[in-house]
């Protein structure tokens, strides 16, 4: 088996939580309350920014110029994002653009942000791959099961597109490459990050309904 096939069998309950979770199934149907949704939207928003910044920091620990230009696109391209949700969405879904992060996004960021100053290579990025892996994974489950007519259709449409696997893929390839050369005691590492960032994924979602 491989690393990258370890990793995903290491959250296979939580990502059924994700799946089966009242915000997945609401923003699915179409029922999600709107306070639930501008709750996660606008924290998404402040998330994406600590992110990039600790894309930027993971691009600093590599000693290969194509995974630090992929990691520094990623970064840049992270800002971008939040620059279109900010013109686009918030009047869109007509929801005030936060200020201040909430518990859950407090934790996640700095949770990244900590491995991405501290921890080796190998280990901040596995911290970092749940966002991109467990987000397109869920993002591709919602779009298939998206019923017609559903109020937030514009924001299920931003999981659509190829690029953004393509991101995915070649992240996981780069965890997988790191895996290889690494002692079992980092692969523990590396494992234990995963699941606490895909932990940190279901604890947002939890935190968008249970306001």
């Amino acid at each position: 088996m491989q690393f990258s096939e370890e990793l995903w069998a290491s959250i296979s309950p939580i990502y059924k939580q994700l799946l089966e979770h009242d915000f997945v199934k609401g923003l699915t149907s179409g029922t999600l309350s709107s306070k639930a949704f501008a709750h996660y939207l606008t924290q998404d928003m402040l998330y994406i920014i600590d992110d990039s910044l600790a894309l930027e920091k993971l691009a600093l620990k590599t000693d290969y110029e194509e995974e630090e230009h992929f990691f520094q696109q990623m970064a840049d391209e992270g800002i971008e994002l939040e620059r279109v949700l900010h013109r686009e969405f918030l009047g869109y879904f007509k929801v005030r653009k936060a200020t201040e992060k909430s518990p859950a996004i407090e934790a996640y960021t700095h949770f990244l942000l900590n491995h991405t100053e501290h921890s080796s290579y190998a280990v901040a990025a596995c911290a970092l791959l749940p966002c991109f892996w467990v987000y397109n994974a869920v993002g591709k489950h919602i779009v298939k099961l998206a019923n017609d007519n559903n109020p937030y259709q514009m924001w299920i449409d931003t999981y659509k597109g190829d690029e953004f696997e393509v991101y995915v893929k070649r992240f996981i390839q780069i965890v997988e490459a790191l895996s290889q050369h690494v002692s079992e005691a980092e692969k523990d590492a590396m494992k234990q990050a995963f699941v606490k960032a895909t932990k940190y994924e279901l604890a947002f979602f939890e935190e968008a309904v249970r306001l």
